[in-house]
């Protein structure tokens, strides 16, 4: 079963004349069958819990008829007790979503657990910063991996975009790449919806360029790609991997 706690708050100090704000350190484990060692962690704010209670509330209402939230105020916002009060609404509507399928796979629930580092990672690699915004990436995936299944949208896209992102290392990445394009493409196997199909040409793409760059044999990779020109697929001037990720982003509603 999956499990949210709030295990920690801070308060962090605002840049750019941004307001300071708390931080809620949210886990993310598994409790089914044992203890999860290695939990998920990421930082949330109130108001990225108060948009995914609101996108909730709007797109399934009967199941959050039971479901209180604390507003919003303007004074007051690190009071103890008010930070303690808001952990515990937080928690009780992440253990509703842990419950309900429905609910993690609504758009509200999807962007409130891949936005925030999505954005950050984005930033990243458009300033070349291919290293912090895989670190970044991996956070992203570790989450996302707890909520989601193997063969998800969600989960494929972000892993596919750490392949795009270690590959455009120039090669200062070469040890995560080969590992997290192996295990791409093995999460790949069996998946037939054909919106995925147009991130796995791309990443085949990419993964036979990884291979050139790192000295391995290619030949199954090629063999895999005629195979799925044979079938009738375009395998030929295809976007690049995180182009195909972008886009297969924008139709996720």
């Amino acid at each position: 079963m999956l499990k949210f706690e709030i295990v920690s708050t801070r308060i962090v100090e605002g840049v750019d004349n941004e307001k300071k704000y708390v931080a809620y350190m949210l886990q993310a484990g598994q409790s089914s069958i044992a203890f999860d060692r290695d939990p998920a962690h990421v930082e949330r704010r109130y108001t990225h819990f108060l948009d995914l209670y609101n996108g909730l509330k709007k797109e399934h209402p009967a199941l959050l008829n039971n479901v209180s939230f604390p507003r919003k105020i303007v004074m007051g916002n690190f009071d103890v007790s008010l930070i303690s009060t808001r952990c515990f609404a937080f928690e009780n509507l992440l253990t509703l979503l842990a419950t309900e399928s429905r609910l993690r796979d609504s758009p509200a629930a999807i962007a409130f657990f891949q936005d925030v580092e999505l954005t950050e990672a984005k930033r990243l690699i458009d300033e070349g910063k291919f290293d912090q915004a895989l670190s970044v990436l991996e956070s992203s995936f570790k989450l996302l991996n707890k909520v989601y299944t193997d063969r998800s949208r969600v989960v494929l896209s972000v892993l596919c975009r750490i392949v795009a992102c270690a590959g455009s290392s120039g090669g200062a990445l070469a040890g995560p790449v080969e590992r997290w394009a192996q295990l791409a493409l093995r999460r790949y196997e069996a998946v037939s919806d054909s919106d995925l199909l147009l991130i796995y040409i791309p990443l085949l793409h990419a993964c036979i360029s990884i291979w050139e760059t790192l000295g391995r044999d290619k030949s199954k990779l090629v063999d895999e790609l005629n195979d799925l020109r044979r079938r009738g697929m375009k395998v030929d001037s295809v976007p690049t991997l995180m182009e195909a990720v972008d886009n297969l982003n924008t139709t996720i509603v």
